[in-house]
C-alpha cells in the first residue's frame, strides 16, 4: 500500500503517456490510502481526476509545471479532497472558482502555494478569492501573483491566522505606509517582493531563475520611488498618510539576513 507518490514526467517529455500510466498504477496500489502525491509536467488534466476519484484520504497535493490543466478541473476535483491540508501549485493555473471550491470543501486546508510566472497586468482575482474563502490558512505563498494593494488587503482582512506570507515577485503591490506596517505586525514571517527566490523547488523554462539579473534591475527602479535606506523606522505621524514611505527595514521590523520577519528580533512600536 503506497501512501506517498512522486512522479516527474520531465525526465522524458516524449513519454508523458507512460508516466501517466505509471502514476495511475501507483494510485491503484495505494488502495485509497494515499496521503501525499506530487506530479510534475503532466499534460493531461484527467490524471488529477483519476487521483481525486481514488484518494479521499489525501492530505498533501503538489502539482508543478502543468500549465495545460484547465480551470474547470479544480472545481471537479477539490470537492473530493475533504482532508486536504496542503495544496502547492507551481506554474500551474487555478481560477477563483477553484479557490472558492477549496474554501467550501477543503476545510482543513492550512497551506496554499500558488507560485506563478510574473504577469504583465495586475489582477486581484485570486487574492480576493483567498481572502473571502480560505480563513484558516497558516502558510500562503503567492510568488509572482499580479495582485495590487487591494488584493493584499483582502488577504489580511480574511486570513487572520496567517503565520507566513510569501509575496516574492508580486510586482504590483506597494508596501509603504499603513499597509506595509499592518502586514508586518499581523503576520510573523513575511517575504517581500524583491527578496531572493531561495527555496523554490521547480523551474520551467527559466521560471524562478534570477541568474540574468532581470528582477534585480526591475526592482531597483521600482522601489527607488519610495525606498530610502537612510530612513530609520516608521514615522507614526504619517500613519494615516501616503503609501510612499518605506517602513519595514530598520528597528527589527525586517531582517534581510534570512528574508523573514520575526517578532522576536525586533522591538515593539509601543
Amino acid at each position: 500500500m503506497w501512501k506517498v507518490i512522486y512522479v516527474d514526467a520531465s525526465f522524458d517529455p516524449n513519454a508523458n503517456l507512460a508516466f501517466e500510466e505509471m502514476c495511475k498504477r501507483a494510485v491503484d496500489r495505494s488502495q485509497g490510502q494515499l496521503v501525499d502525491i506530487t506530479i510534475v509536467r503532466f499534460r493531461n488534466e484527467e490524471i488529477l481526476e483519476y487521483i481525486a476519484n481514488r484518494s479521499s484520504q489525501l492530505k498533501r497535493l503538489t502539482i508543478a509545471c502543468c500549465d495545460d490543466f484547465s480551470y474547470r478541473i479544480w472545481t471537479k476535483c477539490l470537492v473530493k479532497f475533504p482532508l486536504l491540508e496542503e495544496l502547492s501549485l507551481y506554474a500551474t493555473n487555478i481560477s477563483k472558482e477553484g479557490i472558492e471550491t477549496a474554501g467550501r470543501y477543503c476545510s482543513k486546508l492550512k497551506t496554499l502555494k500558488v507560485n506563478q510566472e510574473n504577469y504583465s497586468f495586475w489582477d486581484d482575482c485570486i487574492a480576493t478569492a483567498i481572502g473571502e474563502n480560505l480563513h484558516e490558512l497558516r502558510h500562503l505563498e503567492l510568488i509572482g501573483n499580479p495582485m495590487m494593494n487591494e488584493g493584499l488587503k483582502m488577504i489580511l482582512d480574511g486570513c487572520h491566522h496567517l503565520e507566513l506570507l510569501d509575496l516574492r515577485r508580486c510586482l504590483f503591490i506597494r508596501l509603504g505606509g499603513v499597509l506595509g506596517k499592518r502586514c508586518l505586525r499581523q503576520i510573523k514571517c513575511v517575504k517581500l517582493p524583491n527578496d531572493f527566490l531561495e527555496g523554490c523547488p521547480y523551474e520551467k523554462d527559466g521560471f524562478f531563475d534570477e541568474s540574468d539579473g532581470h528582477y534585480d534591475e526591475y526592482y531597483d527602479e521600482y522601489y527607488d520611488e519610495y525606498y530610502d535606506e537612510s530612513e530609520v523606522g516608521y514615522d507614526e505621524e504619517s500613519e494615516g498618510g501616503s503609501d510612499e514611505e518605506f517602513i519595514y527595514e530598520k528597528d527589527g521590523f525586517y531582517d534581510k539576513s534570512d528574508g523573514y520577519y520575526d517578532e522576536s528580533e525586533g522591538g515593539s512600536d509601543e
